[in-house]
């Protein structure tokens, strides 16, 4: 059957007004449900905001590659925690010998250096969470240590040359640190801990001390002034009134 073209636009405009194109009553129920979802009351969030106020003490670290984080704490609340963060970076070379030969001459040197570079990071700092989610902001206060010291010996041959020199630089700096982070807790009373700090030190001064330069000839001005002001150099390299702090650690929550 045929259907008359006056009758057409007004079966279009039923069509279109039906369940399949227009409104219904559950789809303003869903709308309406997703305009008013909180992030912070899903399963996932509100159970880190639980597990942070029924377990109050976590301890945990990590270390690989001459570095070491430790970290140990208390939970407040669920929404505050107080933690003691400590790190280590070190870099030791107990034994480096290097030898450099000219052929043509036969002649050439040897070098050996012993060199320790220790920094230790401890500081005590107040997270908010002020979400139900894992992450947090830090305040905190703390204090640095680094020293430094290096042995070296130089060989000269055919003629039996030897220069010998050591020192050591020592510094200690309080510092203030604020940063943000997060950490999550797992089910399994694991958790895992990232967080950086911005840190403002409060004191940039060293202590250089020189031991014996010894030398079985006469030794160049030059050469002698350069090794002579090497902690120093070393030592002014660390005055920089601003620093950086990574934290990692795994751990358990009890």
């Amino acid at each position: 059957m045929k259907i008359p073209a006056i009758v057409f636009p007004f079966l279009v405009a039923v069509f279109l007004s039906g369940p399949l194109f227009g409104k219904s009553t559950d789809a303003d129920d869903v709308s309406r449900s997703l305009r008013t979802l909180d992030p912070a009351s899903l399963p996932v969030h509100s159970a880190q905001d639980e597990r942070r106020a029924a377990n109050r003490f976590f301890i945990g670290g990590i270390g690989a590659d001459g570095f070491v984080w430790g970290g140990i704490g208390v939970q407040i609340s669920g929404r505050f925690a107080l933690s003691l963060q400590m790190q280590e970076q070190s870099s030791l070379q107990r034994f480096d010998l290097k030898m450099n030969l000219v052929p043509a001459n036969l002649s050439g040197t040897f070098t050996l250096t012993q060199h320790e570079r220790i920094q230790r990071q401890t500081s005590l700092q107040f997270e908010w969470f002020p979400f139900s989610n894992p992450y947090f902001f830090a305040l905190g206060a703390g204090l640095e240590s680094f020293s430094e010291k290096q042995r070296k010996r130089e060989i000269w041959f055919p003629y039996v040359s030897l220069q010998e020199h050591d020192w050591n630089l020592y510094q200690k700096r309080p510092f203030l640190s604020a940063g943000s982070g997060f950490r999550y807790l797992f089910g399994s009373s694991f958790f895992v801990h990232f967080g950086g700090n911005i840190l403002l030190y409060l004191k940039q001064d060293y202590h250089a001390n020189r031991g014996a330069y010894y030398a079985n000839t006469i030794w160049d001005p030059t050469q002698f002034q350069q090794l002579w002001m090497e902690p120093d150099k070393e030592g002014k390299s660390r005055q920089s009134g601003y620093g950086a702090q990574i934290q990692i650690l795994l751990g358990f929550y009890f």
